[in-house]
């Protein structure tokens, strides 16, 4: 790993094996995660408990806080499901953890100013999906009024990035429930001094993860988005 890169990684949705697969090829280096570590898959205490042994610096998703304070009213009723039944199994040391998250996070690294949030920098939890492509005014006027030179966001499960101004927004896409008609995880690196961002895809055991959603009872729906990436 480039000592001028940072790894980037969201929306794991307690995907084990995508995680897994994704932090195999994360060697070395500092990794963010841009939020919702659970929700919709059947392994929430294990991606907890894998980001936290690794030192993964997180800030909290929609999901997160719903998880760890049960307030779904900005859910569907497949996705409060799966809420109800993560705040079921999930352990009270780990529901603590994902409390303790910050809702941003502003950071410093080789003379780069770099923001994180979930949803949106103005709203990261409840703040709406937003793509350079169909929101572009918006996406300039981050670029003009934030002073940080990088800002990622997650919750689109679709990777992006939008250069502007000598700065770069970016979305690594989703490591367990990809939303762009590919259904491989994903994660991408960011070049403090270039501001360069490479995305990679990972292949991964979706067999497994769709068949732990099923025997789980969670919404079938959740296991067959992970062979359309939809």
């Amino acid at each position: 790993m480039n000592g001028l890169e940072l790894t980037f990684i969201a929306d794991i949705h307690s995907n084990l094996e995508a995680l897994e697969a994704v932090l195999e090829k994360v060697k070395g280096g500092q990794t963010y995660c841009l939020g919702d570590l659970v929700g919709y898959g059947a392994n929430p205490n294990e991606v907890i408990d894998i980001v936290r042994s690794k030192g993964i610096k997180c800030i909290l998703g929609n999901h997160d806080y719903a998880v760890c304070t049960g307030d779904t009213s900005y859910f569907n009723p497949r996705a409060v499901n799966a809420i109800m039944w993560t705040r079921k199994i999930v352990t009270k040391e780990n529901s603590e953890f994902l409390s303790s998250l910050p809702r941003t996070l502003r950071l410093k690294r080789e003379n780069r100013k770099i923001l994180l949030a979930h949803a949106t920098p103005e709203n990261p939890i409840f703040g709406d999906y937003i793509h350079p492509e169909t929101d572009p005014f918006k996406f300039l006027s981050y670029a003009t009024e934030y002073e940080e030179d990088i800002m990622g966001l997650g919750h689109l499960h679709v990777p992006y990035s939008y250069h502007k101004l000598d700065k770069v927004i970016f979305n690594p896409g989703s490591v367990g429930q990809p939303r762009d008609g590919n259904p491989l995880a994903r994660y991408c690196t960011v070049n403090l001094d270039s501001l360069k961002v490479k995305f990679f895809e990972l292949d991964y055991d979706r067999e497994l993860s769709a068949r732990k959603i099923v025997q789980a009872g969670l919404p079938t729906i959740f296991a067959t988005r992970l062979f359309k990436g939809i």
